[in-house]
């Protein structure tokens, strides 16, 4: 695996090609891994950013305690046969960039984040921009920024193709993320529950859809019972939302792609996580 820290190197990687860039903010788990698998097994060379952005941090979000675990992050990549690493220089990354304001970031994280995707595209458009990679490669559970980033390539002069792979999980079910070690043995089983619950929601949406009783007064009633069962867990809803999955706007009957999705907190830590469905065929 070759690793890059310098800008001025990046015409190296040319030999490479065709690559799918993987960007990261370290810290790297399973779910990063799978990405660097899949990437391997569409013959494409992947290319791990590792970058903790203090673009996408609120002033009072956790950039100064994010875990940096760079050693342990290069001897995953290596293992897995990764083929480029690139660590840039936090400041040299920074100068100059242009600031961007992203779309679809009026929903769900957005709200409770102001400004937390606009500092998202505009470091992964620096890197874009830089490496113009033939692909890039998110994941599902970062629903909300791999939409943000497919529509920010379809309005621009960029060839980058984007795929998304499926969310990552643990035994228990819950979606891996590099915040959840912030969390106990205890406090993983626990939260394990949040897809338990997504999974009944989704059943009981499948049925809403499928009836031909009033939809909004049975969704509205849906979202309420499932915010008060996270409630009693101990749970602290940001929110819950059934939404239009190619627009991120409240989910109308006839639409056709859906999105169930959630942010918690919980244990002092916040968590995501979302399921995709497609509409049945009555």
């Amino acid at each position: 695996m070759e690793i890059f820290e310098n800008l001025s190197d990046l015409d190296l990687i040319n030999k490479y090609r065709p690559l799918a860039l993987i960007p990261t903010m370290g810290n790297l788990h399973e779910g990063h891994l799978s990405l660097v698998k899949y990437a391997l097994k569409l013959n494409l060379s992947p290319m791990v950013t590792i970058f903790v952005n203090p673009l996408q941090f609120g002033p009072t979000e956790d950039f100064s305690k994010y875990p940096r675990t760079t050693e342990e992050d290069l001897r995953l990549l290596k293992k897995e046969k990764c083929t480029l690493a690139f660590i840039p220089d936090g400041k040299k990354s920074l100068e100059n960039i242009k600031e961007l304001k992203a779309p679809f970031s009026n929903f769900l994280c957005g709200k409770s984040r102001p400004g937390h995707f606009d500092g998202v595209l505009t470091i992964v458009n620096r890197f874009l921009e830089l490496i113009k990679p033939e692909y890039c490669i998110f994941g599902q559970k970062d629903f909300q920024q791999q939409l943000i980033i497919k529509e920010h390539l379809k309005n621009s002069e960029l060839s980058t193709e984007l795929i998304t792979n499926p969310i990552i999980r643990d035994r228990n079910g819950l979606a891996l993320s590099s915040r959840n070690n912030y969390l106990s043995k205890r406090d993983k089983l626990k939260a394990a529950k949040i897809y338990f619950y997504l999974k009944e929601i989704s059943a009981e949406l499948i049925k809403i859809i499928l009836n031909k009783n009033d939809f909004k007064k049975e969704l509205d009633f849906l979202k309420s019972s499932y915010q008060e069962i996270f409630l009693k867990e101990n749970f602290e809803v940001d929110y819950l939302e059934f939404v239009n999955a190619k627009t991120l706007e409240g989910l109308k009957k006839e639409d056709s792609e859906i999105l169930i999705a959630i942010a918690i907190n919980y244990a002092g830590v916040r968590l995501i996580d979302n399921i995709f469905l497609t509409r049945p065929i009555s």
